[in-house]
Formats: structure tokens, C-alpha cells, sequence
């Protein structure tokens, strides 16, 4: 039941609404605008809707909304004004000071009754509208939670799938993943780049599936790049277009999705350079995704510190040299800057990593 408070100083018409109105509603009757506020301050509930007079002795109904807007408990009440008055200037100042409606005196029971039967019922429709919201908003969270999950369990399969061919590109693609989280943590403290919370989370899950062609490789190539002809080295490097052809037959089979956006951007373009000397595509510059330009340089700290192609695993003061001489043609300049500003974590973050698993 709506709980209406009813303030005028006029014991007849305050006798007569209670009446006409107290078969459908709560009603609590005030006779001064004192008392009212008095009311207003110690009820644990509000009223939904107050029916206010204007014209009453030592506090009229202007003071008593003004004082009503100034409380949060009492903000949202929804005030008519009774008013006898018929002056264009009342009116105004009571919408200003935040009235809903206006009803003048002398009223009839159904005039009043009608009206505020439509405030109610505006109420009921705000209420049910917020209720839709907050369920609408709970499904939300519960799709974007399951979304998640199950991005993660896409990762984690692939993830098995590429330990049981290579211990080796396992071991490497868990590092890459750590490496990925702490230079994205460093980006976004720079701000300047547009990458949200999602965005990263997002980025951190999907890079751990940057080598997923691999899968298709032989077990030289594999292995081992130090020995390799020129010939298994050009199909080692196609596990950049299988890796992200498979991840575009996924986003072929659903509705956009920035996580096999960002699988698809990092398995693609992770071995592009800077200066357009990469591969698969020879992109530069901005051109590569900036997820995939992330991704290139702690891609090669780890193989520098681990597999080197073949050659003996650089120290790491002797891979964030590299990293810092290839600045500008292997990588992004600006990202380079922003992990030379760090690289000692690195270091450590890899002495807690086992190497091959």
C-alpha cells in the first residue's frame, strides 16, 4: 500500500482528503508545516507521494519541500502542492523548488483522487522499470562471468593441447602470459593508451594462445631453429597464419568478440616488425595492433632468455639490450621506452618461472 502524508492547516479539507483517499492508501494527516518536517525526520519510511499546502502560518509549503530536497532520505518524494492561489509566479517557484503537480483549492474528492491515482501509478512504473534494470543488469553480469569462464577454458585447452606436442612452447607460452600481465600493468600507468580493465584482462588470457599453430608444426621444427633448412624455417614461420586462420574460423561461427579479436590480432602479427621487415603480412608501424606490438617484445625477451634460435640463451641484461638496440626496427619505440623503464622485474619474474615444464 502507497503511503501518502496529507499537510494542510485546513482541518476540513485535511478531514475530507483522508476520507476520500483512506481506503486505497496509507494516509498520515499533518496540520502545520512544522509538524510535518517533525514527521518527515523521525518515520523510518518516507512517504511516497506528500499532498502539501502552500498557503500555512509560521512555515508554509515552500519551506517545508525546500528543507524535503535538502535531506537524500526525502529527495525523491513526490510533492503536490495545494495552493488557492492563482499566480503564475507560485507555480513556478514550486516546480523549481521540485513539485511534481499542482492542485488548486477548492478541489472535489474525485479530482483529487484521479490525480493522484496517475502519480501513483507513475511510481509503479518507475519501480517496475528499475526492477527490469537491476534484473537486466544481474543477466548481464551473469552472461559477461560465463563469457569469461569460458574464454578461460578455451586457453586452458589450448594450453594442454601445446604441452602435450612441446614442454618447450608450453613452458614459453606460461612466461610470455606472465610477462604479458606486468608490461600491460606498466602501459596502462603511463595513460597513454586507451586500454581498459577488460581490455587487458582479456589481452593477458588470449596472448597465452599466440604460438596455438605451432600445433601443426613438426616435431624438428619444434625442437629446435638452429639447424632447420631455409625451407622448414619459411613453415615454422606460417604458424602465424594457422594459429590465426583457426581462430578466424571461431569468430566466423559467433557475433563480434574482442577476446578471438585479440587471439586472432596476437597469433597473426606477433612476428611483424616495426619497420615492416616481418612476417606473415610485412606490416609497420601502427599498422600492427597494438596488442600485437605489446606482445612482440615480450615474446622475444623469453626467447632470447630461453631458446635464442638455436644459439645459447642471452643473460637478461643481454636481452634487454637487444630489445633496446632493436628499438625502432624490430619494435615499438614507445613500447620499448616503457619496458626499459622496468626490465629489472623481468628478471625476477623469470627466476620464479620454471623454464620448460
Amino acid at each position: 500500500m502507497y503511503k501518502v502524508m496529507i499537510v494542510d492547516d485546513n482541518m476540513t479539507n485535511l478531514i475530507m482528503a483522508k476520507k476520500v483517499l483512506e481506503e486505497i492508501y496509507e494516509i498520515v494527516p499533518v496540520s502545520a508545516g512544522k509538524t510535518a518536517l517533525e514527521f518527515l525526520h523521525d518515520m523510518p519510511d518516507p512517504p511516497d507521494i506528500m499532498l502539501l499546502d502552500i498557503d500555512m502560518p509560521d512555515v508554509n509549503g515552500f519551506y517545508v519541500l525546500s528543507e524535503m530536497r535538502n535531506d537524500p532520505r526525502l529527495a525523491d518524494v513526490r510533492v503536490i502542492f495545494l495552493t488557492a492561489q492563482d499566480d503564475p509566479t507560485t507555480e513556478v517557484e514550486g516546480y523549481y523548488l521540485g513539485a511534481v503537480d499542482y492542485i488548486r483549492k477548492p478541489y472535489t474528492t474525485a479530482l483529487l483522487r484521479k490525480r493522484l491515482d496517475v502519480h501513483v501509478q507513475q511510481i509503479e512504473n518507475e519501480r517496475k522499470l528499475k526492477r527490469y534494470n537491476e534484473n537486466l543488469s544481474n543477466t548481464l553480469k551473469d552472461k559477461v562471468q560465463n563469457i569469461a569462464e569460458l574464454e578461460y577454458s578455451l586457453v586452458e585447452m589450448f594450453a594442454s593441447l601445446l604441452a602435450s606436442r612441446s614442454h618447450k612452447i608450453a613452458g614459453h607460452c606460461e612466461r610470455v602470459q606472465k610477462y604479458m600481465d606486468m608490461f600491460l600493468e606498466e602501459i596502462v600507468a603511463t595513460g597513454r593508451y586507451a586500454i581498459s580493465d577488460s581490455d587487458r584482462e582479456q589481452i593477458v588470457f588470449a596472448c597465452k594462445l599466440h604460438d596455438m599453430g605451432k600445433l601443426c608444426m613438426t616435431d624438428r621444427c619444434l625442437a629446435d631453429m638452429g639447424d632447420l633448412s631455409l625451407q622448414e624455417k619459411e613453415f615454422n614461420h606460417a604458424h602465424t597464419i594457422i594459429g590465426a586462420e583457426a581462430c578466424k574460423k571461431a569468430t566466423e561461427a559467433v557475433s563480434s568478440n574482442n577476446f578471438l579479436l585479440y587471439v586472432y590480432n596476437m597469433c597473426r602479427y606477433h612476428h611483424e616488425r616495426w619497420d615492416g621487415k616481418g612476417y606473415p603480412d610485412r606490416l609497420m608501424t601502427t599498422d600492427i595492433p597494438l596488442e600485437a606490438r605489446v606482445l612482440a617484445i615480450v615474446n622475444s625477451y623469453d626467447n632470447f632468455r630461453n631458446h635464442n634460435e638455436g644459439a645459447d640463451p642471452l643473460t637478461h641484461a643481454e636481452a634487454v639490450k637487444r630489445i633496446q638496440l632493436w628499438s625502432g626496427t624490430h619494435y615499438d619505440p614507445d613500447l620499448v621506452e616503457i619496458f626499459l623503464y622496468n626490465a629489472d622485474s623481468y628478471e625476477h619474474a623469470a627466476d620464479r618461472i620454471k623454464t620448460d615444464r
